[in-house]
């Protein structure tokens, strides 16, 4: 919340602040108490900069190796990247910390002077594949109809111990497989 309010100017909408909160909360050890976070907001609330502001928080104050952006179509997942991209431009203290930025179709991604990567995959059953990321961004999980990518981009994870995966849409229907079979799993485990 410091990071975002300070550093990148932005003002988080009071739900964003408690889901920060809570998504980010730490066990005695340090290591993250959740690693897999469901977000089911409405349309035009704040989903995408929520996303922006995760992932240059794991990037530059928690050094984290690899952010993994995606969602069901590949633009979306580029424009909550080019948001990044924006974001850290317009903050001199960010820039200054920006390597460069890969603008190539189908391979974007930003690299920091001290190793960080922020990569942009889209959701298929190929997604992450050969790469360890720490912080996994699904964004519109609703259009899952398939665990084909949902399985291809956790995966990604298991060989970090404190990995965490973001999954964030607004309400699904019928269609949506993996976000009806997580909503099950939460409630379950309420």
């Amino acid at each position: 919340i410091e990071f975002a309010e300070e550093v990148c100017d932005v003002t988080l909408y009071p739900w964003q602040r408690w889901l920060l909160i809570h998504g980010l909360e730490l066990h005695p050890d340090g290591g993250f108490r959740f690693r897999t976070i469901v977000v089911l907001v409405a349309r035009q609330n704040g989903k995408s900069m929520l996303s922006v502001i995760l992932s240059l928080f794991f990037m530059y104050v928690l050094g984290r190796e690899l952010v993994i952006g995606t969602a069901q179509d590949l633009d979306v997942a580029e424009e909550i990247w080019q948001e990044a991209i924006d974001l850290i431009e317009e903050t001199p203290e960010l820039d200054a910390l920006k390597e460069r930025v890969i603008k190539v179709n189908g391979k974007k991604a930003l690299e920091l002077k001290t190793g960080e990567r922020y990569k942009v995959k889209a959701a298929n059953r190929r997604a992450g594949r050969g790469l360890s990321g720490e912080l996994i961004l699904l964004d519109e999980l609703r259009e899952h109809q398939s665990f084909d990518a949902w399985g291809a981009i956790t995966k990604t994870t298991i060989a970090r111990p404190d990995a965490q995966v973001w999954a964030l849409s607004n309400a699904g229907d019928a269609t949506s497989i993996v976000l009806r079979h997580l909503r099950v799993k939460a409630h379950a485990a309420l």
